[in-house]
């Protein structure tokens, strides 16, 4: 059996979270939304995979608001959220997750506009596994 879509999954997930929803209005994405209203950003940052039956699937969540303040609030209530994700999924299940950087302060180069870095990695596998 494949692994499951993780990248698919969790935007899902965050998309969808009722605190978090208020927090980025729908707005999360593997590409970062238009405009400058808070939104969240998953990038895979590859993993591994020690077995056919179980990955470590590594991501780069950025937490991007219009203020240094929205920015960090959206952040802490994300970060709490991903322990939320623990569970089944479309295709398999998540069964761990570690955050390896929390809450890491980045504003972006380019725009200075406030952005927090979280990289999270998670255990999962397929169905029927």
């Amino acid at each position: 059996m494949p692994l499951p879509d993780v990248d698919q999954a969790l935007v899902d997930y965050l998309n969808s979270h009722p605190t978090l929803v208020p927090l980025h209005g729908g707005r999360v994405g593997t590409k970062l939304a238009a405009g400058t209203s808070p939104a969240v950003r998953i990038s895979s940052l590859g993993g591994t995979q020690p077995w056919p039956w179980e990955g470590f699937p590594e991501y780069q969540v950025e937490w991007w608001g219009g203020t240094e303040s929205q920015t960090k609030a959206l952040a802490r209530a994300g970060e709490a959220a991903l322990w939320g994700f623990l569970g089944p999924i479309v295709g398999g299940r998540v069964t761990g997750l570690s955050i390896p950087v929390s809450m890491l302060w980045s504003p972006d180069d380019t725009s200075a506009r406030p952005r927090v870095i979280t990289q999270a990695s998670f255990n999962v596998f397929p169905e029927a596994s």
